[in-house]
Order: structure tokens, then C-alpha cells, then sequence
């Protein structure tokens, strides 16, 4: 985990990989790393770097997650969600 601090002296943000988020924990996409192709795919479902991203469920023994992005709801592999980094607030 690391830990930045904000231009807001009493606000700090932490950044994490999707897979790493517990059910419930939001925060905005930061960083995808996939090819260019995923990335579309991505970026057509509304999952794009500063989109808002909501983990709904985690499924149990490395099983996909269940997130809402805006109005939407996707479900990815653990894989793909490893390579989604995303900023949170306390």
C-alpha cells in the first residue's frame, strides 16, 4: 500500500489494484495497465482512468468481482482487476 499526500493537508489518499479493494471500499481509477485492445474494451464500458469505481462483491477462492462503475455494473477476473490501479479516501 502506499500513501500520498494530497494539495488538502488533511486529506491523504491511498492507492491500491482493484483486486486489493474489499466489498463495499470505492474509490477513482488512477492507472490502467492492459494492452490496447482490453483497454478499449474498458474504455467502452466506462471503466477509464478518473471513472468511480465501487466494489459490490468479491467472489470467494479467486473467483471474479462484482464492481459498479457510474451506472453501470461489470464483473471482472482477479487477473484483469490486478492491473487496475485506484486512489481512495479515508
Amino acid at each position: 500500500m502506499r500513501s500520498f499526500v494530497s494539495a488538502n493537508p488533511n486529506q491523504t489518499t491511498s492507492s491500491f489494484t482493484l483486486e486489493q479493494l474489499s466489498s463495499g471500499e470505492s474509490g477513482h481509477v488512477t492507472t490502467i495497465r492492459v494492452d490496447e485492445d482490453l483497454k478499449k474494451r474498458f474504455f467502452a464500458l466506462g471503466l477509464k482512468e478518473g471513472s468511480s469505481v465501487k466494489v459490490l462483491r468479491k467472489a470467494k477462492f479467486g473467483g471474479p468481482i462484482h464492481l459498479r462503475v457510474g451506472t453501470s455494473e461489470l464483473i471482472l477476473r482477479l487477473k484483469e482487476a490486478g492491473c487496475i490501479c485506484v486512489a481512495t479516501t479515508p
